[in-house]
């Protein structure tokens, strides 16, 4: 059967012999992948998403093992429905001729009489939606350890590689054999455009060729990091700039379009010409979606929108469901929901899985997916904006007929023309202004930092209030100070508590020191595993290199004494310090984690979980551990005794790391049920869940005053409060958050397997004020307007005012007055009360303007005015707030009570916050969003300049239009 094109547009590669005829540019990559296959009894294979690994292994790698003389039973898997061991099983049965069983006893009856390949192709898929709870991974530890004729390739996308770390209990080679597979270079690149059409003309006899201009343009254009569909981009670029390599479904895409057109219109040259008549690549891929969205009807993109809400995670990873869920999730009937689904299906932006649930037809398409339904949003809040335009024009038309009507003088015509044209060109700027702020408040959630750059835009468009509130809400959704690309996956992290520094380990295993105010790399050495530590003050560094364990200076990098010999099973996979450096704890892939003291290296103690150990910890005065494990506990050991004190039940999944706080009262885990938890040390008993995640949550850490920070493989770090309350969402990672950690009490560090480490504003740092500050004086009951002379009096329930030789009693309250204020103009009066509100009066009338009803949790203690009216302050039993007075809207908490604020006041800036509370603690806190929009323009300038993003044309394409 012949194909109806040379080129595959966003479909993989097929295990077909037609399918093979027609892959090109991969033919290095696959020779390296047989020959680990065979040689290595289990192999990994990742990549960044749409590399073309299943393409790769269908086409090109499973029909290369066929071929061997031997001919093996070569079997491709990617069914990771609800039993993935029992589908497996059946695919090599099928292979074999055999029955199926279990899997392993499959397996084990199928290499009786000959070698037998198993590829498992997009395992992030099981990884994600299974918990290891199915025997799934205890059959495949049982094919990859036992003397079978069986060798194994698991394939998987490099942002879940980290997820990996489940399986090394069961599998102790897991990473003895690791291949990447890059983009595709120029060359390949070529070759995958070229070719095809010279194997399309020999096979049909019809010749087809490309212009070579177009072959470069091409290339040039799907080069990675040129087009980004996503919130942020789904290319990775070079620190100077240059590409990494060709995105091949970009190049697929882009050449299937080019060969509809060109066929379509009877040529038989794919031309330059038509490339720049379609736009170019980036346009070929953006209208991929748009026009699947353009054979949709307004309600069906309706549908649509609130689907992807579901099939795509803001940070840009894709999940599959049942469409009895999808028609759920959108609020309609599946009748309804069946022909949307169907167009986009046909349209290949969405697809069925192996069993049944619905998903984005491709990796690459998530980005371009939140990008439309950002856009659609924003798109839908500035139609609303433009018919209420409308709606004045239209009064105006009719006020125009009435005064043709009555005056038919010309001058009055010709002024009316020139004041509709004017009036047009203010509403073409409003409309423009509008849009603007439409996308950057669409893009809190998802980019704040692309938003913060529409808001700026925004406001300078047209500098109105929602511009300026736009800017202010960007201002604090982003959290962004700083990025360094490393350029590998980073898997592991240790913050320096005396210096700005910290030390990665990438996926190579090579551990590196970075200045966090510069992002400079002071050194760099291969570890074991991610086996590096901070020792005691951190002046030293403890690594396990060439199976010893080395102490380096933390500045150089330079041993500093003579190598440690220790004696501990299998290769070295984390080590784990005590704060004096007295003790180190090494995690070897088993069930039981040695403790040695240094510098003797002797043995003293030994930690046992019921399967393998994960993670470990030392409370800051080392005499209690921590230890992790994959049977969903967690233990607390008394480093005296080396005896369990305590076993931390709750978690439904493997517990990813532990961590201690300050004090060492509180320890924190981590978990692949996407949450962490906090439990008592003296006890065992949880204090408080923390939920948000939407993926295995990775790494926890403390920082000051009992706050915490949270990586996750849903590519976002989050913080939290000490309360175990969320604190801040930190977006921005392309890919899994490895890790993540306080470095001071307002700066939080993350890696990720996007290669880079970020800065962050954690939204939890406090600052107190020095004992002796005064702080605000307490609220009073009577208080006398700065202008007019009005007095104001609380009369339990009741406020007596006298203004203008009158005098009024204001009922509102339902409960004793607390606190009076009036504005500073005198023109505005606030109570605050016992019943939760606080309410705002007009002085001159005497009636109340804005009533905030349950302002606060309890009896609000104080209200008051800034000194330029624009803001209000509420002090409640366990916060503090600030409001905005133009619409009465919240602007921020002000976070790190320890007992009842008293009272609250802005100081003669208007920017400062003094708070005091029941204790005698005084704060002070700087308002950064109390600005002005010069101050907020000016604050948004110097942020983006630090993190270096701007508006791409293709960002205005997407979110402009």
């Amino acid at each position: 059967m012949s194909p109806a094109s040379p080129y595959r547009g966003l479909a993989a590669f097929d295990d077909s012999e037609l399918d093979a005829l027609y892959f090109f540019g991969r033919e290095r990559d696959a020779e390296i992948v047989v020959a680990n296959l065979i040689a290595s009894r289990f192999t990994v294979l990742y990549g960044p998403s749409g590399v073309g690994k299943s393409s790769l292994l269908l086409a090109a790698v499973a029909r290369e093992l066929r071929r061997l003389p031997e001919q093996p039973l070569v079997a491709v898997f990617s069914n990771w429905g609800k039993d993935p061991a029992a589908a497996l099983a059946e695919t090599v049965a099928q292979g074999a001729g055999i029955e199926p069983g279990e899997l392993f006893e499959t397996v084990e009856r199928a290499q009786a009489h000959r070698d037998v390949y198993l590829i498992l192709d997009q395992a992030e898929e099981y990884l994600t939606y299974h918990d290891g709870a199915d025997g799934f991974e205890t059959s495949l530890a049982a094919i990859v350890n036992r003397p079978l004729r069986v060798n194994v390739l698991l394939s998987l996308r490099e942002d879940t590689l980290a997820m990996l770390d489940r399986l090394k209990a069961e599998i102790p080679a897991l990473f003895a054999n690791v291949l990447r597979l890059d983009r595709l270079d120029r060359a390949a690149g070529r070759a995958a455009i070229v070719r095809p059409l010279a194997r399309w003309s020999e096979l049909e006899g019809d010749s087809v060729d490309a212009e070579e201009g177009l072959v470069e343009r091409v290339l040039d254009g799907v080069g990675a990091g040129r087009i980004e569909l996503g919130t942020g981009g789904v290319g990775m670029v070079e620190p100077n700039g240059s590409a990494r390599g060709i995105e091949a479904p970009y190049l697929q895409l882009v050449m299937q379009r080019l060969w509809d057109v060109e066929r379509g219109a009877g040529s038989s040259t794919l031309r330059a010409e038509t490339l720049d008549a379609l736009g170019g690549a980036g346009q070929i891929v953006a209208d991929h979606l748009e026009r699947a969205i353009d054979a949709l009807t307004p309600p069906e993109r309706e549908i649509a929108a609130r689907l992807f809400d579901h099939l795509v995670t803001p940070s840009g990873t894709k999940i599959a469901h049942e469409a009895s869920d999808l028609a759920e999730f959108a609020g309609a009937s599946e009748a309804e929901v069946q022909p949307v689904v169907a167009t986009l299906a046909r349209h290949r932006i969405l697809r069925t899985d192996e069993s049944g649930r619905w998903e984005i037809f491709h990796d690459v398409l998530a980005g371009a997916v939140l990008g439309w339904k950002s856009r659609h949003d924003g798109e839908r809040a500035v139609a609303r904006a433009r018919e209420e335009a409308r709606r004045r024009h239209r009064r105006l038309g009719l006020l125009a007929f009435g005064a043709l009507v009555g005056l038919a003088l010309a001058s009055v015509l010709a002024l009316f023309a020139f004041s509709q044209r004017s009036d047009a060109r203010e509403q073409a700027r409003v409309a423009k202004g509008g849009q603007l702020v439409a996308s950057a408040l669409s893009l809190l959630g998802s980019d704040p930092e692309l938003g913060l750059a529409f808001a700026l835009e925004g406001a300078a468009v047209d500098p109105t209030f929602r511009a300026e509130d736009a800017l202010r809400l960007s201002l604090d959704a982003s959290r962004e100070r700083a990025i360094y690309d490393l350029g590998r996956p980073l898997v592991a992290l240790e913050v320096s508590r005396s210096s700005a520094r910290a030390m990665v380990v990438d996926a190579d295993h090579r551990a590196r020191m970075i200045d966090l105010g510069t992002g400079r790399q002071l050194w760099s050495k291969r570890v074991e595993g991610s086996a590096a530590v901070f020792g005691a003050g951190d002046r030293t560094v403890l690594v396990m290199a060439r199976g010893s364990l080395r102490t380096l200076d933390a500045e150089t990098g330079a041993p500093v004494r003579p190598p440690v010999e220790l004696e501990f099973p299998g290769p070295v996979e984390q080590l784990v310090a005590s704060r004096d450096g007295r003790t180190v704890i090494v995690i070897a892939g088993k069930p039981r984690a040695r403790a040695f003291a240094l510098p003797s290296g002797e043995r003293i103690g030994r930690i046992k979980q019921a399967s393998r150990v994960t993670a470990a910890a030392f409370t800051p005065s080392g005499r209690t551990v921590a230890s992790a494990g994959i049977d969903r506990t967690a233990r607390l050991w008394d480093t005296r005794t080396w005896v369990a004190t305590h076993v931390l039940l709750g978690h439904v999944g493997r517990i990813q790391s532990v961590a201690f706080d300050g004090t060492g009262s509180l320890v924190a885990t981590s978990s692949t049920d996407q949450t962490a938890r906090v439990w008592r040390v003296a006890s065992g008993a949880v204090v408080a869940a923390l939920f948000g995640h939407t993926a295995p949550v990775d790494d926890v850490s403390f920082g000051p005053d009992g706050v915490l920070v949270t990586a996750s493989a849903d590519w976002t770090a989050r913080t939290w409060r000490g309360n175990g309350r969320p604190a801040e969402v930190l977006v921005g990672h392309r890919g899994a958050v490895t890790r993540a950690a306080y470095v001071s009490r307002d700066l939080v560090v993350t890696v990720g397997m996007d290669g880079t480490l970020r800065l962050w504003d954690p939204g939890t740092s406090i600052e107190l004020v020095r004992t002796q500050d005064r702080g605000p004086s307490a609220p009073r009951l009577r208080a006398v307007a700065p202008v007019g002379g009005a007095v104001a009096a609380a009369d339990g329930s009741d406020v007596r005012l006298r203004a203008g030789g009158t005098e009024r009693l204001l009922r509102g309250h339902k409960d004793l007055v607390n606190s009076v204020a009036f504005s500073a103009d005198g023109r505005l009066l606030v109570t605050a009360g016992r019943d939760h509100d606080v309410i705002v009066w007009d002085v001159a009338s005497g009636e109340p303007v804005h009533r905030f009803e349950e302002a606060q949790s309890g009896s609000v203690a104080d209200a008051r005015f800034s000194p330029d009216g624009r803001w209000l302050v509420t002090a409640g039993p366990s916060s503090t707030r600030i409001w905005q007075v133009a619409d009465w809207q919240p602007l921020t908490y002000l976070y790190g009570p320890t007992s009842h604020p008293t009272a609250a006041a802005f100081g003669p800036d208007s920017r400062m916050v003094f708070t005091r509370e029941e204790n005698g603690t005084v704060r002070r806190y700087v308002c950064e969003l109390c600005g002005d929009l010069d101050e907020l323009t000016a604050l948004a300038r110097s942020r983006l300049r630090a993190t270096r993003r701007s508006i791409t044309d293709v960002d205005r394409a997407r979110y402009l239009g």
